[in-house]
């Protein structure tokens, strides 16, 4: 959904700038390779935006992975400042 929302809003920018060359750009070699330049910049942008969010996706799942971020933690030496989960409760007297 986010990549399709993504894709469409590089759409709409780069036929803007389509329509802008048609439109003003009279020497239709001159034109022609604008075209192509805005193509290319569009299959750029839709596999960059692909690409952010496939990893923006993988950093999240691996982050939110309870073992991997007890791995962090004790490779780093950090045990003694997280607190642990189980509470033993002591009363008061």
């Amino acid at each position: 959904m986010i990549k399709s929302f993504a894709h469409d809003t590089v759409d709409m920018v780069q036929k803007g700038n389509k329509q802008i060359v048609t439109t003003f750009v009279k020497h239709e070699g001159l034109a022609d390779t604008m075209i192509q330049v805005i193509e290319s910049q569009t299959k750029f942008t839709k596999d960059v935006v692909d690409s952010s969010i496939d990893t923006f996706a993988s950093f999240t799942t691996l982050f939110t992975n309870k073992e991997f971020g007890k791995e962090l933690v004790s490779s780093y030496g950090l045990d003694k400042f997280v607190p642990t989960t189980s509470t033993s409760s002591k009363k008061a007297k």
